[in-house]
């Protein structure tokens, strides 16, 4: 299938003026590769619903509204693989959200964005240690269970309640 340079062009163009004004930039990039900042769209959208935006802001006489859903989104991925649409099960904390937000939209000057930027690094490793520590325990209280299953299986009766010197773990998500 071959494409028209100016089609292709329109729906670059269409794509970057899209992901200015729905997209969250997510500054934190893959180090194992060199990669632009990934922008991501939000979860509630898709493919088709970006499609049909596409071409709802087409003019009538364009000849781009013969412009199939499959060829459109090949075109996405070939030429913005960078803008993606963020998955639904993507967990982001209310200041996450906020500081990406503010990034987005509310950083003017460049001071203000790296102010920003650095507000929202400061968050992530405060993150990564929370992570880290909820981690261990989990790791510790596997490793429990663990020894507490070698040492009261031989006895055919269940041990008596809180009659084990062992770490549990709970988590209330």
């Amino acid at each position: 299938m071959v494409i028209d340079i100016d089609v292709a062009t329109a729906v670059k163009n269409f794509l970057l003026n899209y992901a200015e004004v729905h997209g969250l930039p997510s500054p934190v990039r893959n180090v194992n590769r060199v990669t632009l900042s990934i922008i991501f769209l939000p979860a509630e959208m898709s493919y088709r619903s970006v499609h049909r935006d596409f071409l709802a802001g087409l003019e009538d006489n364009n000849k781009l509204h013969n412009l199939k859903y499959d060829a459109f989104r090949k075109l996405w991925h070939q030429l913005t693989p960078y803008i993606q649409i963020m998955s639904p099960r993507t967990d982001l904390c209310d200041t996450c959200q906020h500081l990406r937000n503010d990034l987005q939209f509310k950083a003017r000057k460049e001071e203000e964005a790296q102010d920003l930027l650095k507000k929202y690094k400061e968050h992530l490793a405060k993150a990564k240690l929370e992570r880290n520590y909820y981690n261990k325990n989990t790791k510790l209280a596997e490793e429990q269970r663990k020894l507490v299953d070698q040492n009261y299986s031989v006895l055919k009766d269940k041990a008596p309640y809180c009659s084990i010197d062992a770490v549990a773990h709970y988590s209330y998500d």
